[in-house]
């Protein structure tokens, strides 16, 4: 590979290290010498998050960088829990970046729109002005406040041309705090923003292992702030999925849920919701919304390897068949399955060779908030490399 190709490429690094300092020197030292426009970083909850930004900051001054705590890490050549990934894009790939973190203290909606506005004046130009295909969005959302919906709902009233693509934050599982960076400026409570001009092709990936079962249900009862569903069919929700998957309701736990989720059927495409737990009055309560009047089909596995795969090859073919970089978002559902069925190291195979990074996330987001979906973004190479 030339000297001008490996310019015109992005850098990821990862660690695996458990202590803060050691992962940050091994990452910044698999970024090197990069000219960076932007970059993302994916730290486990354990690390300090404050230090991480801090370094960072200092390696890259004046750049763009978001970042977030996750549940599990990864890059194109490895997994961990525990560690951090991150990637720069270089501004051969990138000709300008702005990034914020809007803080949403009970009014997404409202919070976003300031978010939007701090972007704007770094932009010069109202997002709703802007080429979506020459800029894309990433955002990062806090994972302990249930507000995917109306963050989606409140960019996609702000832009509704341009793709924000990204992933919830995640604490490991335990549901307890999350935190998002945009520089030095961390939230629990908020929203990592960055939007990216871009001087190359890119195209958005989103794939799902699974297709319909056969059956179709009705959402005749739903409460759409509690993400709860009431009633399937004009009957108790959890009575009804049960039945479907062959199962007494005291035995729906979290592997018939992962086994069984529910998905909105768009042009062909499974938009995933994975149910979480039964709730008093046999309602299900869900990871996303559900809409009262949605028809829903049940779901079944396909190969989640074989599918990574061949999106992501896709993805590099339709960016002209060589890509720079990439941004990937993957559900936690998929990393628990990839762990059970021991799919570790055809998981790393299947992400190929582009510089990488990415995280396992509370929930994936792009046009909506979904579950057990890998979404990202894949950066095309510019003419001249």
């Amino acid at each position: 590979m030339t000297d001008m190709a490996l310019a015109s490429e992005a850098r990821s690094g990862h660690s695996a290290a458990t202590d803060t300092a050691t992962a940050v020197r091994d990452v910044l030292d698999q970024l090197g010498d990069i000219d960076a426009a932007a970059v993302a970083f994916f730290a486990a909850p354990t690390h300090d998050g404050a230090a991480i930004a801090a370094r960072f900051a200092e390696r890259f001054p004046g750049v763009p960088t978001i970042g977030c705590t996750t549940a599990g890490e990864f890059h194109q050549d490895a997994l961990s829990d525990g560690g951090l990934s991150a990637v720069a894009l270089p501004g051969s790939v990138v000709r300008r970046a702005v990034a914020t973190v809007a803080e949403l203290n009970g009014d997404p909606k409202a919070g976003i729109r300031a978010g939007v506005a701090v972007l704007e004046e770094k932009l010069g130009s109202s997002l709703r002005d802007l080429d979506p295909q020459r800029y894309v969005g990433l955002v990062l959302i806090d994972g302990t406040h249930a507000v995917e919906e109306r963050v989606n709902e409140a960019l996609g009233d702000a832009a509704p041309l341009l793709s924000f693509v990204g992933g919830t934050a995640a604490d490991d599982l335990k549901f307890v705090e999350t935190q998002v960076f945009s520089g030095t400026t961390m939230s629990t409570n908020g929203v990592a923003l960055l939007v990216l001009e871009l001087s190359v092709p890119y195209t958005i990936v989103k794939t799902s292992s699974f297709e319909p079962a056969g059956r179709t249900f009705a959402i005749t009862k739903a409460d759409n702030e509690r993400r709860i569903v009431w009633e399937m069919d004009g009957r108790p929700a959890a009575e009804v999925f049960a039945e479907a998957v062959g199962a007494s309701i005291d035995e729906l736990d979290f592997a018939r849920f992962a086994g069984n989720p529910l998905g909105l059927m768009i042009d062909g495409s499974p938009w995933i919701r994975c149910a979480q737990e039964v709730v008093e009055g046999n309602g299900l309560k869900f990871a996303c919304e559900i809409l009262e009047g949605m028809d829903v089909e049940l779901m079944k596995h396909t190969d989640l390897v074989r599918d990574t795969t061949a999106a992501l090859r896709d993805a590099v073919d339709q960016v002209g068949g060589q890509a720079s970089g990439a941004v990937l978002f993957n559900c936690v559902y998929r990393k628990l399955q990839i762990g059970a069925q021991q799919l570790e190291d055809q998981f790393i195979t299947s992400l190929g060779t582009v510089p990488a990074a990415g995280f396992h996330t509370y929930g994936e987001s792009w046009l909506g908030n979904m579950n057990y979906t890998l979404t990202g973004v894949v950066f095309g190479r510019s003419a001249s490399s």
